[in-house]
């Protein structure tokens, strides 16, 4: 049962990216687009590139992904 909840769940979360990238593609506003490719990569702070995360920074890199695909998504459905 597990399984069908965990694909049920990502089915949504996979419509709701075609959605919302559908939505930036047609609101063709530059800041929008502005907006997610600088929040498309995890701003960390960190000097060291090849530092160790800190704890609980797999959400901020969650985060950056899931817009990043959004960004993409987007770009591949912009008008012209």
């Amino acid at each position: 049962m597990r399984d069908l909840e965990d694909e049920t769940l990502e089915g949504r979360l996979i419509a709701q990216r075609k959605v919302i990238a559908r939505l930036v593609a047609l609101a063709g506003d530059e800041a929008l687009r502005a907006w997610l490719e600088e929040r498309s990569v995890m701003q960390d702070q960190q000097e060291d590139p090849g530092a160790v995360p800190s704890p609980g920074v797999g959400i901020e890199v969650a985060i950056a992904e899931e817009i990043r695909h959004i960004r993409d998504e987007a770009e591949r459905h912009r008008p012209g």
